[in-house]
């Protein structure tokens, strides 16, 4: 998880969040995944080290492909992406450019 700042810790507030949603493409274990940092801790990697993490997270339980849609004029959000190792495709999707990742499990 990303670290709290001392602002947020002091008040217990959260300062984003990321989620997959999972699913079986064929017996291929899809992850589409998202994130959202509230505007007073953008830039400060929250973003990128839970994503990240959580990627890492869904390579170990067996995911062989992540998923991202993230909008064309958004840097911050595809500079996330691109450190959870997606790269983008030519693929739109509702006016957002698809992100993947094909992965190969450790285990």
């Amino acid at each position: 998880m990303a670290e709290l700042d001392h602002s947020a810790r002091r008040h217990r507030a959260a300062v984003g969040y990321v989620q997959a949603t999972v699913t079986d493409d064929g017996g291929c274990q899809v992850a589409e995944i998202a994130w959202v940092v509230s505007t007073p801790f953008q830039g400060r990697r929250r973003a990128t080290n839970a994503a990240v993490a959580m990627c890492r997270f869904l390579v170990d339980q067996g995911v062989e492909r992540l998923i991202a849609d993230v909008h064309a004029d958004h840097a911050a959000s595809q500079g996330v992406a691109r450190a959870a190792g997606l790269h983008p495709t030519d693929e739109v999707v509702d006016g957002e450019v698809r992100w993947i990742a094909d992965v190969v499990s450790a285990g």
